[in-house]
């Protein structure tokens, strides 16, 4: 065990906590640097020891620890730089509703529920039925979506947002709620991907706790992010295990907690190795593919592709190239520096100008909480991808929910006139 990795992850989770806070998960950047920890530092600490014949290199390991440490440095230079202009850093339990979402606000979210739930249905009769019940979980996720990613990132959009204005809803009843709650779980994981689901259960833990004015403490986000890790390394055994592994599914389930963590920087020593010795940097090719997504018929996103052209086979989705990854096939090295510092800076100063004051609006906090939340899955896959697979996707149904209720006022201010 490399325990210097520990004690530098616990120096850095500290200082992000006096600074920043690490239970303002509101915050991209502490989102994002968790995530981080997790998915692209902390294996460093036991990868020689449970995966000895994964060799990774000395300079690779040195420049993720670099990556890691000027992550927080480019949030602390935009922490600087607000308090310098007078604007101080709001921790999340500071934050407070401005007022209780009107009743247009109410109706018009539960519009966009209710289009999430007939995108789905036209999603599944797409796909040939709920892909969760495919005898090859693990490869038919993938080739029965082949012409539906459009359909499939709206329907995931529609009913985060959708129901997350539901939670909103003081009226509402425990009941409706957990029933529309298991109807979005279902649909989120119907297709076999993990995240949208584990999405749903942090933003749903957030808006309850900032909702219902109770303090956030440490204790519980360590809870609820152990019981979300455990879930993540479930679902995959499970897609495992139904692909046909001779694995008990208890020792999958095992074997991809310490994976997990793990596999992104195998991904990321196979792309140092890979380019520039087997192909050259591809000097911003990625972010075109990635764009390919809006034309018509089927368009494998960059992961896919990266995949074909390094010759790796393996069952299931894409390569999950790392944000620092994906900056270094593009232009080298130098991403070793800049991407980081860029990343801590850019998400540090969203949150601080979307929250220059203690009192929000309900659509300020649920912009940022699906924005931090989408974004923190760059760690993975790089931000350009992100912005288009979540971010674009966001703005798009908050157009289509301020639309409607524009539509639902005029028709009500109409109705007083007559």
């Amino acid at each position: 065990m490399n325990w210097e990795i520990f004690l530098i992850a616990i120096v850095m989770l500290t200082l992000v906590h006096i600074f920043f806070d690490l239970k303002n998960l509101l915050n991209p950047f502490v989102f994002f640097y968790i995530y981080q920890t997790i998915f692209c530092f902390i294996a460093l600490s036991y990868c020689d020891l449970l995966y000895p014949n994964i060799e990774i290199s000395s300079d690779l390991k040195l420049f993720i620890v670099v990556s890691y440490v000027l992550t927080f440095v480019g949030a602390f230079i935009s922490r600087s730089i607000f308090s310098r202009m007078g604007i101080k850093y709001v921790r999340i339990n500071q934050i407070s509703l401005n007022n209780a979402p009107s009743n247009t606000f109410q109706i018009a979210g539960l519009i966009v529920f209710i289009l999430g739930v007939l995108t789905f249905i036209i999603f599944t009769f797409k796909t040939d039925g709920i892909i969760l019940f495919a005898e090859d979980l693990e490869n038919e996720r993938i080739t029965r979506k082949s012409g539906a990613g459009l359909s499939n990132l709206i329907f995931v959009a529609f009913l985060l947002y959708g129901y997350s204005i539901v939670l909103l809803n003081t009226k509402k009843s425990l009941i409706i709620k957990t029933l529309l709650f298991l109807i979005t779980a279902f649909a989120l994981i119907s297709y076999g991907s993990r995240a949208p689901l584990l999405k749903l259960i942090v933003a749903s833990y957030i808006i309850f706790l900032i909702k219902s004015s109770k303090k956030i403490t440490l204790t519980k986000l360590f809870k609820i992010g152990i019981l979300l890790f455990i879930i993540l390394a479930t679902v995959e055994a499970f897609r495992s295990n139904l692909s046909g592994s001779d694995v008990s599914f208890f020792k999958l389930s095992l074997l991809r907690l310490s994976w997990r963590p793990f596999v992104n920087i195998q991904n990321l020593q196979r792309i140092y190795d890979f380019f520039p010795n087997q192909h050259d940097f591809l000097y911003g090719y990625s972010y075109l593919v990635d764009m390919k997504l809006f034309l018509p018929g089927s368009n494998p996103n960059f992961g896919t592709y990266l995949k074909n052209l390094m010759d790796w086979e393996f069952e299931g989705g894409s390569i999950t190239t790392t944000f620092i990854g994906l900056s270094y096939l593009n232009f080298g090295k130098i991403a070793f520096f800049f991407t980081p510092l860029f990343y801590g800076f850019l998400f540090n100063s969203i949150y601080q100008i979307f929250f220059p004051k203690k009192r929000a609006y309900s659509l300020s906090v649920l912009f940022i909480l699906f924005f931090s939340i989408g974004v923190s899955g760059s760690v993975s896959t790089g931000l350009f991808g992100t912005l288009i697979n979540n971010i674009l996707f966001l703005l798009l149904t908050i157009i289509v929910h301020l639309f409607i209720r524009q539509l639902l006022q005029k028709k009500q201010l109409t109705f007083k006139i007559e």
